[in-house]
């Protein structure tokens, strides 16, 4: 199988967040663990995708000024997937599998602008629509999409993360990137963007608990993009604390130097008030650091044990949750087998195995597709989609179909026939 990957989206800094490592992780195991070759399809700003470089089965393509449809027939692609909530581009030619990772805009509408809002409401829903199959990584995320979209349950297909385990960098590695980043032990971490939902104020507020009840000689070091329509309330806020001196905020630094400054870190913790998954809980775990998180979607899940969770909502939770694990050297240790069992089940072989699965039943149920009724919504959705993204979209669609020239199946070929009647 020959998947498309549309990355279009990828910023030049791929400071993109979980999304971003999603796809890359995503791209990697298929290439690594399964037959399928990839090719990731890139836009203008260009893309870093580390660890793939030398890969056999994997190319960048830049779409250029190309439909998407032109695309997939000059490179013979089976299947586009995108990794983001929404496709950036469309085509008809072939099945098309969208990876929903969160509801979150539903469950926390005041992290939101009404313009994203708007967006995140239309996008999302039409997008989950459109694709011959919607990917999630969690059944919390499926049950969301079933209840809020209305989209068929046998449509959506978990599919969890898997991870290869990752090298721990030796101390001196470790070292070099504390004294790079102006680092100094013993220290928290937390890896995440300035987002609303991340909750640094809640960890900031939790960090100044700890100091003055707790733990004094302690920093908290966050790695991550500083959002420019939030981070400077986590600046005010620490300024409010007098915490200046003691939280460091690096902005986005590459991968290696994330895993080394959070591999010498004393402690790491998760805050977050929604996440549909966490890599850094994972990676921490992964690393055998002594990590704790929020009690939150799929984190209890994730790290299997309740000693580990706390309340995000409550700085004295996390405080105290962050106090034990700082001074008990036997919790400590009990953290870290834990992690350790947990991680055990977290391999990419089976896991990648699971997307191939999706597309499978992708190709399969487009190849069959006689469904008028369907394909007329998913007309409707590919309108909708095109209109907010700026496209223009021809309405009458026996002018759309002799423009796009699709390459249809018989019984898809029937149905739109049905359709321009």
């Amino acid at each position: 199988m020959k998947i498309g990957f549309d990355v279009t989206w990828f910023q030049s800094v791929n400071a993109s967040g979980g999304v971003y490592q999603y796809a890359l992780r995503l791209m990697r195991a298929l290439v690594d663990h399964t037959d399928a070759s990839v090719i990731a399809i890139t836009g203008d700003a260009g893309c870093s995708l580390p660890g793939l470089d030398d890969r056999k089965k994997f190319r960048v393509v830049n779409l250029k000024n190309d439909s998407l449809m032109k695309f997939v027939a000059r490179e013979g692609l089976d299947i586009i997937h995108s990794p983001v909530q929404y496709f950036p581009n469309l085509t008809f030619s072939v099945p098309m599998v969208s990876t929903l990772h969160d509801l979150q805009h539903i469950h926390f509408p005041e992290f939101f602008s009404k313009e994203e809002l708007d967006k995140r409401a239309i996008l999302y829903k039409q997008s989950a629509v459109f694709a011959e199959r919607v990917v999630v990584s969690f059944q919390h995320v499926k049950d969301d999409i079933v209840a809020h979209y209305g989209i068929p349950a046998d449509k959506i297909d978990v599919c969890s993360l898997g991870m290869d385990r990752p090298k721990p960098p030796d101390e001196a590695v470790v070292r070099a990137a504390q004294k790079q980043h102006n680092v100094k032990a013993p220290y928290l971490f937390y890896s995440a963007n300035t987002w609303r939902h991340k909750n640094h104020l809640g960890l900031i507020k939790a960090f100044d608990i700890l100091r003055k009840r707790h733990v004094g000689n302690i920093s908290l070091v966050c790695t991550g993009q500083k959002t420019p329509d939030y981070f400077p309330v986590i600046e005010e806020e620490i300024k409010k604390l007098g915490l200046d001196e003691f939280v460091k905020f690096t902005g986005y630094i590459s991968e290696a130097d994330v895993r080394s400054l959070l591999k010498g870190a004393s402690l790491a913790v998760i805050p977050t008030l929604y996440e549909a998954g966490s890599f850094p809980l994972i990676e921490a775990m992964a690393l055998e650091v002594p990590v704790i998180c929020s009690n939150v979607t799929s984190l209890p899940d994730t790290i299997g044990d309740e000693r580990f969770v706390f309340d995000p909502a409550n700085a004295e939770s996390i405080a105290g949750k962050m106090a034990a694990m700082l001074n008990d050297e036997k919790l400590r240790a009990e953290n870290i087998v834990n992690s350790k069992k947990m991680v055990s089940g977290f391999g990419w072989e089976k896991a990648a195995g699971r997307f191939v699965e999706s597309y499978e039943k992708a190709v399969e149920g487009f190849a069959k597709r006689e469904d008028t009724a369907a394909l007329r919504e998913k007309m409707r959705s590919y309108e909708i989609i095109s209109a907010e993204l700026n496209l223009r979209l021809r309405s009458d669609t026996n002018a759309l179909l002799n423009s796009l020239s699709w390459k249809l199946t018989a019984p898809l070929r029937t149905a739109l026939s049905l359709l321009k009647r």
